[in-house]
Order: C-alpha cells, then structure tokens, then sequence
C-alpha cells in the first residue's frame, strides 16, 4: 500500500547529498559497497527527513498528506466498492529502516526491501458499494492500522545524454509487493449511522481484513507514487549522474 513514499525516502542517501543539502546524509561510493552504504544510513535518512525540508522540496513524510484519493474499479463478484479518501495522513514513515539493498548501476535498476513497524491512516471516506456480498454505504472518519509492514519495491531507469552530460530517468511507478502481519479498519458513521450495522459491518470488515486491505491497497499506494515519482525526477534530473556518487 504504501511502499512508494518509502522508496522516495530510501533514494536520499544518493540524491540529497548530492544536490547539497545540508543533512547529515552522506554521499556513497559506486562500487561493491554502494548497496550497505545505503542500507546503514536508511535510519539517518527517514528520521532526518520525516518533518520534510520545503527549501528543497522535500515534503513532510511523517505524517504524509495526501488531498483524494478514489476507487471505483470493482474487483471480485463479492467486492464492489466505489470509494474516496479525502484529507489522508499517514503516519510512521519517520520509523521505516531498509533492511537489504540492491542498487545495480550496470542492468540500472534499484530493488528495496524495507519495514515498516506500525502505520496509521487517517482519512474522511464516502463509500458505496459491497464486500463479500453485503451492501454497505457511509461517510465519516477512517482509521487504518497495520503491523510489520514489509515491501519489495523494484524500480527501474534509464540514462539520458543533456548538454554531454547523463542524468538518470527513473521509472515514476516502481513495481512493488507488501505484506503485513495484520490490519485493523475502522468506519465510523456506516448507514447514516446506524450504530448496530455499523459495528457489524465493521466486524465483518475485520474479519476479513486480508480481503479488504486488497481493495484499499492499490489507490493508496498509487496516490503516494505519483507524489514521490514527481520529487524523485526533480532531484535526479538536477545533476548529472555521475555526481550522485562520490
């Protein structure tokens, strides 16, 4: 679901340093020990830039916002769902280490994988729709919370010549897959309020929650990409690619 922010956050050891910014950040080698020169400074980085930097660009990652995002792509016959998020934070960015990086210059693609202790979505919803069979309509307040979130995220680049120079084009949606231990789903004000159903159907959402953390995921993840995609080409295409390293 989210994974895209993190790896925004995961290219800064090579970007931020280079483009002059003054963190604690340092700038890594182009050899064999470029991918632990990453991965030892995930923790550095994420607490460094969780409050953002606006001088550089560098948005706020703990908490991110995000304005809307909507889904009204059914999946399965059971689920049926159009779906809109509005006013999203979500928290706990600032606490996500990389736990094995493989940064591969020569077939130009960088492959993360990452955790994330506990995240937490707040958000307005408008929902309409069904799951698992059983209609259900509201708006209100959702709360999201997930455990132990891992993420692959694979993303490629290409190298383009400017000026005699090459400056890395990256690909601005990265493939990706996440897993989480568990996740909790709160909607408050299901059925105009009808307390009873609303409990219920919150229940059964809980019950479930594999199912339905599969019709949520996509938006989300899809929302925070194109955020971060856009700042990612901004500090990549600010210098050549050889000055990303030392």
């Amino acid at each position: 679901m989210l994974s895209r922010s993190l790896f925004f956050v995961c290219l800064l050891p090579v970007l931020l340093d280079a483009a002059g910014l003054p963190t604690v950040i340092k700038k890594c080698k182009n050899d064999n020990t470029l991918n632990d020169c990453i991965q030892k400074q995930s923790k550095a980085v994420t607490k460094a830039l969780a409050k953002g930097d606006p001088k550089y660009g560098v948005p706020v990652v703990d908490p991110l916002f995000i304005p809307k995002i909507e889904r009204t792509e059914g999946g399965a016959k059971s689920v049926s769902m159009n779906l809109t998020m509005e006013d999203i934070n979500i928290y706990g960015f600032g606490d996500s280490e990389i736990i094995k990086t493989e940064f591969d210059t020569s077939k130009k693609f960088l492959r993360l994988v990452f955790k994330v202790p506990k995240l937490k979505i707040l958000s307005h919803y408008n929902l309409n729709g069904k799951f698992l069979v059983v209609s259900m309509n509201g708006k209100g307040n959702l709360t999201v919370l997930m455990d132990n979130v891992n993420v692959i995220s694979t993303v490629s680049y290409k190298l383009e010549k400017r000026k005699g120079a090459e400056y890395a084009v990256f690909n601005p949606t990265p493939d990706l897959t996440y897993t989480t231990t568990h996740a909790f789903f709160n909607l408050e004000n299901l059925f105009n309020g009808d307390k009873a159903l609303g409990d219920a159907t919150n229940k059964m959402i809980n019950e479930n929650w594999e199912e339905f953390n599969k019709e949520l995921g996509p938006g989300v993840a899809l929302a925070i990409g194109k955020v971060y995609g856009f700042i990612i080409s901004k500090l990549a295409n600010s210098m050549p690619f050889k000055d990303l390293f030392l």
